[in-house]
């Protein structure tokens, strides 16, 4: 082969080998750029499920508070009645207690609000963890390219090497032999 041809095939893997190293640098970039949403993905999940536990421990509080409360006035609607069951306030007292317990009693996650608080929460869960997912799936296509390119670049490499060899052992075959 003669020169202008090593040359010509040096110069087309030397641009190939930096086509595929310029590929796998935006590669890597891409899987950066959503580990950093993954990331900020899951401190947001990590938010969002702390509030919901803040509010139900809110409401569990409240709802705790309030049962104790009607308990207390019962018991004292209960001895201050003398045994007169009939009375309006001890009538009044049970009630709101019964009324208390088949809400869900001191548990607020029993309570219809409570239930839809869960529900609510469940389903953010299950969609962020679909978003999650999809970004694994998608980083895992990135290292599979990724791969597949570094395949291409050792391939390329080589090639320049032997390109290289060929173009060495011309130049020593073609150089004047003086004895």
């Amino acid at each position: 082969m003669g020169y202008a041809i090593f040359t010509a095939r040096k110069l087309m893997l030397t641009q190939r080998i930096n086509q595929i190293n310029f590929r796998i640098m935006q590669l890597s970039q891409q899987q950066q750029t959503l580990a950093d949403n993954a990331a900020r993905m899951e401190r947001s999940m990590a938010s969002m499920k702390n509030m919901f536990s803040n509010i139900g421990n809110i409401f569990q509080m409240g709802m705790t508070m309030q049962y104790n409360m009607q308990l207390a006035a019962a018991n004292q609607a209960v001895q201050n009645a003398n045994g007169d069951f009939t009375n309006a306030n001890v009538e009044t007292s049970i009630k709101g207690l019964l009324g208390t317990y088949l809400n869900g009693g001191n548990n607020f996650l029993s309570t219809p609000l409570g239930l839809s608080l869960m529900a609510t929460n469940q389903a953010m869960e299950t969609v962020n963890e679909s978003k999650l997912q999809q970004i694994k799936d998608m980083e895992t296509q990135i290292e599979l390219q990724r791969k597949s390119l570094e395949t291409q670049l050792a391939a390329a490499q080589k090639e320049l090497e032997s390109v290289e060899k060929a173009e060495e052992k011309q130049i020593e075959n073609s150089a004047p032999k003086f004895a």
